[in-house]
């Protein structure tokens, strides 16, 4: 037998440099100002675009028609309808348009709506339509802006 000594071999203490990664930039939670100010900008945002619509919105427009008309339903999985004249069918109509912006009335009567006395009570009825149709969108331009007020914060 041999007296032979193994050496074990010890830990090395060479220190190996580590890496390290910067840590990712944290952001700071936002100031109470900039949530009121990204508030107010998307208030802001809704505000300009009620204001487009309405630009759109600016004539009034009742029809009453007399015609033949057929029914359409659009869409076979939904419920809806759109009424059309029959191809071909003469049409009796008074229109009215009101221009919300200047007031500015227009009335366009077909002949024989104008001059057939059996239309008469439908020509009452047309314009008790557009008085109704004028007080509905009086009602809903006030509510609107009621709306508005309400979200900008001022007062009104």
């Amino acid at each position: 037998m041999s007296d032979t000594a193994v050496a074990t071999p010890t830990a090395s203490t060479t220190q190996f440099p580590v890496a390290q990664t910067p840590a990712a930039p944290t952001a700071a939670p936002p100031s109470g100002a900039a949530v009121i100010q990204n508030e107010q900008g998307k208030a802001n945002s809704l505000l300009n675009t009620i204001a487009d619509k309405l630009d759109r919105l600016v004539t009034l427009t009742v029809v009453t028609a007399i015609a033949d008309i057929e029914v359409v339903q659009d869409d076979p999985d939904q419920v809806g309808f759109t009424c059309r004249p029959r191809s071909g069918s003469t049409i009796e109509a008074f229109q009215t348009q009101v221009n919300l912006v200047t007031g500015d009335i227009e009335n366009l009567i077909s002949r024989d709506f104008a001059t057939n006395t059996a239309y008469h009570s439908l020509t009452e009825f047309h314009l008790a339509q557009v008085t109704k149709s004028s007080d509905i969108v009086i009602t809903n331009l006030k509510a609107i802006r009621d709306l508005a007020v309400q979200i900008s914060g001022r007062p009104s």
